[in-house]
């Protein structure tokens, strides 16, 4: 049996509610001109020697006699001219009630019909916007529904819908960006092995100094590779991570200083490290990652004999800390992406050095899923700062 429609189920529950109504009102009513009317009048001092009913006349003497219809002992109660008033009374009451049932007919299949025309122009905007939806597909997310002007329900209904499909666009765009990009980062390295595969096999009797250099290109390209991998699965990975390490933060920042030591003093940079004594409940393995690439950014961007500074601070129920470096920082307009998956801000020079342009989104992801916020702004003269904050968790 197929469902029925919204329309026709309300005007079901619409009809029950006015029969309800209207068999009681007409019980009411029925029952009141009985006992307000009728008996009232049979008792009062009318003079009752003639009554019309039906065009013909009874008498007082007919209606002691033997015809009077339903004649019975309990009328011995009354008086002849009583009597007479009782046959009158009881016609009259039996046309007042088929009538009284007739018109509680009318008004509950009349109310009906109404009721079922008038549904159906109230919900015609409720159809028109099922139809529109139903013209939308995944290729067609830039399209919107007509919301109109009437600032009711359904509008607010088309409102939502709207900023549900522009979000949908939004997400839909930025996975298909997500996906062209890890794919092209991927595609780099493995042209760049095969390429180094076909002169390889070009020469006939290839040296062991070629063998060498072409298994030092496959191994680095390989190993960015597995770096590229493990920095999607991170960035991607929406499975369940325990927030319960005690994390001191001046020993990380310590541990971070120690694992890029080598790059720091590659570049002649100095690291200040302002040590804040602070401590809190979180994953401890991902927030070193977080940090680790923000300074790592700071490494790679900054200039030969630069400077970086970590500094941290406990502000009522949350932690901020900045760190800053003396780099080429970010132009203005660029600032805003840059914590997009695969994003440069210099492609070309991002490439040289090395990055996929993962690290900053990394370390975005996982601040956020610890409660707290990152953002980048122009340092005093040079460079950029990085801003963290994370919420005030006592470690256990």
């Amino acid at each position: 049996m197929r469902k029925l429609s919204l329309r026709m189920r309300l005007t079901l529950f619409t009809v029950l509610l006015l029969a309800g109504v209207s068999v009681l009102f007409t019980l009411s009513t029925i029952y009141n001109a009985q006992f307000s009317y009728v008996v009232p009048y049979l008792d009062s001092d009318i003079n009752f020697n003639e009554f019309e009913v039906s065009g013909s006349t009874i008498t007082s003497s007919q209606a002691a006699g033997d015809d009077v219809p339903g004649e019975s002992e309990d009328y011995e109660l009354y008086t002849p001219d009583q009597m007479a008033a009782v046959s009158v009374m009881s016609s009259s009451t039996a046309q007042f009630n088929s009538i009284s049932l007739w018109i509680m007919l009318a008004v509950i299949g009349g109310g009906g019909l109404l009721t079922y025309f008038l549904l159906g122009r109230a919900l015609r905007p409720v159809r028109d916007l099922s139809t529109e939806i139903e013209g939308i597909t995944e290729h067609e997310l830039s399209q919107r529904v007509n919301a109109g002007d009437a600032h009711d329900e359904i509008s607010s209904l088309a409102h939502s819908f709207n900023t549900m499909l522009s979000r949908l666009s939004k997400a839909f765009s930025y996975q298909k960006r997500f996906s062209s990009d890890a794919a092209h980062e991927l595609k780099t390295p493995l042209a760049a092995i095969k390429t180094n595969l076909d002169v390889l096999q070009l020469s006939d009797a290839p040296t062991t100094e070629e063998y060498r250099q072409t298994f030092s290109v496959v191994k680095k390209q390989t190993e960015r590779m597995i770096r590229l991998v493990d920095d999607l699965f991170t960035i991607s990975s929406q499975r369940d991570y325990d927030f319960n390490d005690a994390v001191d933060f001046d020993s990380m920042f310590s541990d971070i200083a120690a694992q890029l030591a080598p790059r720091i003093e590659e570049k002649g940079l100095t690291l200040n490290i302002d040590p804040g004594g602070l401590t809190t409940t979180g994953n401890s393995v991902m927030l070193m990652r977080a940090f680790s690439n923000l300074v790592e950014n700071a490494v790679k961007y900054n200039v030969e004999g630069g400077s970086i500074d970590i500094s941290s601070s406990a502000d009522g129920k949350k932690y901020t800390f900045a760190i800053m470096d003396t780099g080429i920082g970010v132009p203005a307009e660029k600032r805003e992406h840059i914590f997009d998956p695969f994003y440069r801000a210099d492609d070309s020079r991002s490439r040289k050095i090395g990055g996929a342009g993962l690290g900053l989104a990394i370390a975005k992801d996982i601040i956020e899923r610890h409660g707290g916020t990152v953002s980048a702004a122009p340092g005093e003269n040079v460079g950029t700062v990085f801003t963290v904050t994370l919420p005030r968790i006592p470690a256990e």
